[in-house]
């Protein structure tokens, strides 16, 4: 219930700073801007701003994007190690079965 409360009152601050008009923002040390279309999302306070816009949206899925790659490059990689190591662990097991088995054979 605190948690639905804090939501609203943050929504409800959104709304109504947002829509002030733009002579009372420019006075103010308090500022939200937004828009949707293009979406655009700006909270200052005092010297400090903070703004999310489309731009970062597609930044992170980009670089998101650019970690997945290099995730299953490492694993390909490592797998493909693992694999080799395994091969030659079993090639020099079998090779010691076969000259074991040679040499009672004789």
């Amino acid at each position: 219930m605190i948690i639905i409360s804090f939501f609203i009152s943050i929504y409800g601050v959104i709304i109504i700073s947002g829509n002030l008009p733009k002579f009372i923002k420019e006075k103010s040390g308090f500022k939200v801007n937004y828009s949707l279309k293009p979406f655009d999302f700006r909270f200052e306070v005092g010297e400090y701003s903070l703004y999310i816009n489309s731009k970062v949206i597609t930044n992170i899925k980009n670089s998101s994007g650019k970690i997945v790659v290099n995730m299953e490059k490492k694993i390909s990689n490592s797998t493909s190690s693992m694999v080799n190591k395994t091969s030659s662990v079993f090639k020099y097991v079998e090779e010691k079965v076969s000259s074991t088995i040679q040499h009672k054979v004789k």
